[in-house]
């Protein structure tokens, strides 16, 4: 993990404060406070940032955060909100769960700054209902196991939800230990798309089989 969250941070340094302008109207002042909680939240947990840090980071005023969002938490959740919005859109819409878990797959894992910040708050023991009010692309994976489970392609000695639950631990797993699990097994070498292939079609079996 802490492979990813290094590679993650130099990829994504703070901009100099002194060369960046503060931002000036409605959109521009909201946006740049989201960036710089998206930034902040890739060193620390929600809990420990402030206010007044991502409005020093934005170029702003610490008002303004409260005059546009109200809270500090609903900065937070914006942020999410953003993350979890561009891999919902990068999910195509599908009718069966079976022969479509490489798109949800390959949806997700694009998506590394939502890995790390989340997995950031859970470890720091963050509610999940303070970084994010919605859960779209988890609802989605549900409802398509509902699906199956009605044509009678599902097992049914479990809820959707839990099986769907399931799987995605299992994928989201894979993609934030992906550096610590290759060095394990001596793969770091292999090619990464390879590798996701071969974790695809484990999650397919996981489907047929145990779902």
């Amino acid at each position: 993990m802490y492979a990813i969250i290094n590679f993650e941070m130099k990829k994504e340094p703070h901009q100099n404060k002194e060369s960046k302008k503060s931002p000036h109207g409605r959109e521009a002042v909201r946006t740049a406070i989201l960036d710089a909680a998206e930034k902040l939240l890739l060193e620390r947990s929600p809990s420990e940032i402030t206010v007044r840090e991502i409005a020093e980071l934005a170029k702003v005023k610490h008002p303004l955060i409260y005059r546009h969002f109200g809270t500090k938490d609903q900065v937070i959740i914006e942020v999410h909100a953003r993350g979890i919005d561009k891999v919902n859109k990068s999910i195509p819409i599908v009718e069966n769960l079976e022969g479509n878990v490489g798109t949800y797959f390959k949806g997700v894992i694009g998506n590394k700054w939502r890995h790390i910040a989340l997995a950031r708050a859970m470890i720091d023991g963050v509610s999940p209902h303070l970084i994010q009010n919605q859960f779209p692309v988890m609802q989605r994976l549900v409802r398509l196991m509902k699906k199956r489970q009605e044509k009678g392609g599902g097992n049914e000695k479990f809820s959707p939800e839990f099986l769907t639950a399931s799987m995605a631990a299992l994928a989201l797993g894979w993609m934030l230990y992906e550096p610590y699990l290759l060095a394990a097994i001596n793969a770091e070498d292999e090619n990464r798309d390879e590798i996701h292939q071969k974790v695809v079609e484990i999650l397919e079996e996981f489907l047929k089989k145990v779902c």
